[in-house]
């Protein structure tokens, strides 16, 4: 029952990120920690992400050259220690609601306007890119929510959605890498953890082969609509818990 209910959420979180760009570890971290211990959850969402990247990477088309995105990708591996420090020092679930109610906003404001497909590609500046990368990799060594600030960079830039898809995919493939790596000698992956996420590849791929045949028939407003909507729902969720805390 338990690792069915895990491959089932792993088949489900790889669909949406096979077709938004993002998505898997939003939606499999929160209902893992509901089946199994939250340590065990993300530990497998390492694994399973960068298993998923990795994949989705190669066989997307046009692929994003790591040029492309190399500011994001400098900017998060120097912010994710900076956020490790301000963990240790600071309340970890005021951050959490924080960060969940911007994102929110921006997200709605995102929504509100539908700008982003409605209109050119901006300017990706490369300054802009390492600050972006910076705040995201602060914010995922903080408090693991790296990839909002990420994903709404990109949709304010534009440029359609298989541009944006195809420079998601990039930068959770080259962070995702190193950013496994490093965890590796923490002890986090156990033998249970393995096990599970091996259990699960089959899910995985299938969420990536399904994701593959329904990403062309995604219109250019759905995309942007479907995307700000998962933002605003994954962060007024991690709002609403860390507002919990807080007030019991």
């Amino acid at each position: 029952m338990e690792t069915g209910a895990l491959v089932a959420t792993v088949f489900v979180g790889t669909l949406i990120e096979a077709v938004l760009g993002f998505g898997f570890a939003p939606i499999f971290v929160p209902v893992a920690a509901l089946i199994v211990a939250p340590r065990h959850a993300v530990a497998m969402s390492l694994i399973l992400g960068t298993v998923m990247g990795s994949g989705l990477y190669v066989e997307h088309r046009p692929r994003a050259s790591l040029r492309s995105i190399g500011p994001l990708v400098a900017g998060a591996l120097i912010g994710t220690p900076l956020g490790i420090l301000i963990l240790l020092r600071v309340d970890e679930t005021v951050l959490r609601l924080l960060v969940a109610a911007a994102v929110f906003v921006s997200a709605a404001a995102t929504l509100a306007s539908r700008s982003a497909h409605d209109t050119p590609a901006r300017l990706d500046l490369p300054v802009r890119q390492g600050i972006v990368g910076l705040i995201g990799g602060v914010v995922r060594g903080a408090i693991s929510m790296g990839g909002p600030p990420v994903v709404l960079y990109q949709h304010w830039v534009g440029g359609g959605s298989e541009r944006i898809r195809g420079r998601l995919y990039a930068y959770f493939f080259w962070l995702g890498v190193p950013a496994t790596l490093m965890a590796v000698p923490t002890g986090l992956f156990t033998e249970q953890v393995i096990r599970d996420s091996a259990v699960a590849l089959p899910a995985l791929a299938a969420g990536i082969l399904l994701g593959r045949v329904l990403r062309p028939r995604l219109a250019e407003r759905w995309f942007g609509l479907l995307s700000m909507l998962l933002l605003a729902v994954t962060s007024a969720f991690a709002a609403w818990g860390a507002g919990r805390v807080l007030l019991g």
